[in-house]
């Protein structure tokens, strides 16, 4: 099949970033908190959440609550490789900014370093407005910069210098400013921010935002 994206590669045929890493901790437990039962994955990878709703760090059925869940993904080779990992999942190809799912079908929506890989971020929150019932939490990986959108279009992610970029894999940093804009747009209303561990680049750290319909 086509490698559209870097997480084609072949490098990524196998288990991609999982454990028990603290904004996926965080973000779970305060979901179980807030009584979530549904739960629509966005950019779910091979399945690093799932991974931990069924198989708990802890205590054992630590997030129970999770009643029903669904992971998408845009790279088909990461859907394939949960699939094949986690067999009784429920794990499919789709793209963010425009999903397959109903109306107000899931009480949350996850974009977890989702936004982060889009060219049309605008697109994404509109599309996780539509779909969940109550909640959208959004993990950005490197946080933000401080004015403005940085988007880094067709990032080269390994290539070599004279190859063609992917053609659809990109890295963008948001500013808090340009997100709440979008925010207000769909009158969406903070429940929780939260600063997750710091990523590769110091000084960069996951940035949880969760909000509410």
């Amino acid at each position: 099949m086509e490698e559209r994206t870097y997480w084609e590669h072949s490098d990524f045929s196998t288990a991609y970033q999982m454990g028990p890493q603290k904004h996926r901790l965080y973000i779970l437990d305060k979901l179980k908190e807030l009584g979530v039962i549904t739960l629509l994955d966005v950019g779910c990878g091979t399945g690093p959440i799932y991974d931990l709703i069924v198989n708990p760090p802890g205590e054992e059925g630590r997030w129970d609550n999770i009643h029903k869940y669904k992971g998408t993904d845009y790279s088909w080779r990461m859907v394939e490789t949960a699939k094949q990992l986690f067999p009784y999942g429920n794990f499919e190809v789709q793209d963010a900014r425009q999903m397959k799912e109903a109306d107000n079908s899931w009480d949350c929506v996850l974009l977890m370093h989702c936004l982060d890989h889009l060219d049309n971020y605008q697109a994404a929150i509109a599309e996780a407005v539509r779909v969940s019932r109550k909640y959208i939490a959004i993990i950005l990986w490197r946080g933000f910069v401080n004015e403005g959108t940085n988007l880094n279009p067709k990032n080269m992610y390994g290539k070599k210098e004279g190859e063609d970029p992917w053609e659809d894999t990109f890295l963008q940093e948001y500013s808090r400013e340009a997100l709440i804009k979008e925010f207000d747009k769909h009158n969406l209303t903070d429940v929780d921010i939260a600063e997750g561990e710091e990523v590769s680049d110091p000084g960069k750290y996951n940035f949880i935002w969760l909000l509410k319909k």
